[in-house]
C-alpha cells in the first residue's frame, strides 16, 4: 500500500506536462529530469533547464515558452470568468434612479462599495433612507426583498422621517401595503469607531450567515467617528485600515452592496471655489471603493425647494451621471 502511494502522485504530476504541445521526446527527457511540473520547469533558467534535462539551448527555449503559454491559460481568469463562477456570490440588482442614465442602467450591485460624500445638509442622509427602503422592496418591483442594517453615528435615527417616506411610496404603489418596511430594518447606534469595528466584525457575520440575511448596509457616517476623535496620526490610519477591511469583507464575502457615507472638508471654501471640496478619509479609504457619487445643494433664485446635484465621480462598472433631485414631503423626487 505504501509503495503505490507515490506512484499515484507522480501519475497525477505527469499529467500536467503530458498535456503540453511538446514532442513526446521531450516530454520523455523531462520526465526522466523529473520535471513533471509546470512550477519546477519555470524555476530553471534556459541553461539549467539545458543541463538538467539534456536538451538543446532551442528545446529549452521551446520548453519554457509552451509551459509559460499553458500556465497562463490555465491559471488566469476575467474579471467576467470570476462573476460568471458558481461558486462566486452571485451578485443582485437594486434598481433605483440615483444613477439613471440615458443607457437605463440605474442599478447598484451587492458585493460593492458605494460612498455618498457632501457637505453637511446637502441630503447625504435621506439618500440614505431612500436606498433603506429601495432596497426591501421585492425583486419584481427593483428591490432586493431584503432586510437592511442601518448604522448611524450622529444623533438619533430620523424614524419619523423614513417612515413618512415608506407612507408616501406604498400611496404611489398600492401593491406594497403589505410590505414591512418597519419591520425590516435593523438599526444600531454606535458612539465611536471602535464600537463600529466590533459591530462588523462580531455583531454581523452570524446575522448574515441565515439563507434570508440582509443584503443591504448602511453606515452613516463613517467619517463623522474619525474626524476629531483620535489626535494621533498612526492611530487613526490604523483603525481606518481596520475598518476598511471589515467593510470589504462584508460586501465581497458576504454579497452585500454596503453604502457609506462619507464627509468633505472644506480647504478650498475660503477661495470661493465651487466643487472642489475634497472627500475626507483619503486615499486608503477611497482605494476599497467601488462607486464614489457626491451629492451637493445647488443654488436658486426662485422660491421652492433646493435642489440638488447628485453626481458620480468615480464606479467600476458604472459610466458618468449627474442626475438632479429634490427633497420633499414624498421623500426624494428626482428631476
Amino acid at each position: 500500500m505504501d509503495s503505490s502511494a507515490p506512484l499515484k502522485k507522480k501519475q497525477k504530476i505527469s499529467v500536467e506536462i503530458d498535456d503540453l504541445s511538446l514532442h513526446p521526446q521531450i516530454i520523455h527527457k523531462l520526465k526522466i529530469a523529473q520535471l513533471c511540473s509546470y512550477k519546477a520547469i519555470l524555476h530553471l533558467s534556459q541553461q539549467e533547464l539545458q543541463k538538467i534535462a539534456k536538451v538543446s539551448l532551442t528545446e529549452s527555449k521551446i520548453i519554457i515558452d509552451t509551459v509559460s503559454e499553458a500556465s497562463v491559460k490555465n491559471k488566469i481568469m476575467s474579471v467576467f470568468d470570476i462573476l460568471c463562477e458558481d461558486k462566486m456570490i452571485s451578485r443582485q440588482k437594486l434598481t433605483c434612479n440615483l444613477l439613471k442614465n440615458s443607457s437605463g442602467n440605474n442599478c447598484i450591485y451587492t458585493g460593492t462599495i458605494t460612498e455618498i460624500c457632501g457637505e453637511s445638509g446637502s441630503g447625504k442622509t435621506q439618500l440614505c433612507l431612500y436606498l433603506s427602503i429601495c432596497a426591501q422592496k421585492p425583486n419584481n418591483t427593483g428591490g432586493l426583498n431584503s432586510k437592511v442594517i442601518y448604522i448611524h453615528s450622529e444623533g438619533d435615527f430620523p424614524i419619523k422621517r423614513y417612515l413618512q417616506m415608506v407612507n408616501a411610496l406604498k400611496a404611489k404603489n398600492p401593491n406594497l401595503q403589505n410590505s414591512k418596511f418597519s419591520d425590516n430594518l435593523i438599526l444600531k447606534k454606535v458612539l465611536n469607531v471602535n464600537q463600529l469595528i466590533y459591530v462588523l466584525q462580531k455583531g454581523l457575520p452570524d446575522l448574515l450567515k441565515v439563507s434570508n440575511s440582509p443584503k443591504m448596509l448602511v453606515i452613516d457616517s463613517v467619517a463623522a467617528l474619525l474626524r476629531s476623535e483620535y489626535d494621533s496620526w498612526e492611530e487613526r490610519l490604523s483603525l481606518l485600515l481596520k475598518l476598511a477591511n471589515e467593510i470589504w469583507r462584508l460586501a465581497n464575502v458576504f454579497g452585500m452592496a454596503v453604502i457609506c457615507v462619507n464627509q468633505v472638508s472644506g480647504s478650498n471654501r475660503s477661495n470661493q471655489v465651487k466643487g472642489l471640496d475634497i472627500p475626507s478619509l483619503g486615499l486608503l479609504w477611497s482605494n476599497i471603493l467601488t462607486t464614489r457619487l457626491k451629492v451637493s445643494r445647488k443654488p436658486s433664485e426662485i422660491t421652492g425647494p433646493t435642489t440638488r446635484a447628485l453626481e458620480l465621480i468615480f464606479s467600476s462598472y458604472h459610466q458618468h451621471v449627474c442626475n438632479t433631485f429634490i427633497i420633499s414631503e414624498n421623500g426624494i423626487e428626482f428631476l
